[in-house]
């Protein structure tokens, strides 16, 4: 025999009773998300300039995100170049095939 599922009213107790601790835990995550988008951000000016010696006309599209190898993170620019930015400070910068143009470790 299928157990009857709880009442609304008990499912709406325990809602309620967690709702603090969710709203605690959201608030946080938004006070560190904008802390990412503004390290993000200095990563990027930084980028941007060196992006402007290499080729003048190519610029960053999209922040990728975590490298695969999770060691750094990674950007891709107009031209299909790819940025790599490792957890050391290390900078590499590839082509759109992969070959390496530019490693500053």
């Amino acid at each position: 025999m299928r157990q009857r599922p709880p009442p609304l009213k008990e499912i709406a107790e325990r809602i309620e009773k967690g709702k603090e601790k969710r709203s605690r835990i959201v608030q946080e995550l938004f006070k560190l998300y904008d802390r990412v988008r503004e390290l993000e951000g200095e990563l990027e000016e930084e980028i941007t300039e060196l992006l402007k010696r290499l080729d003048e006309d190519d610029f960053i599209v999209e922040f990728y995100g975590v490298t695969l190898e999770n060691n750094g993170l990674e950007w891709w620019t107009k031209r299909g170049k790819e940025i790599y930015v490792r957890a050391d400070g290390s900078i590499e910068v590839c082509d759109r095939r992969g070959k390496p143009i530019l490693r500053v470790l």
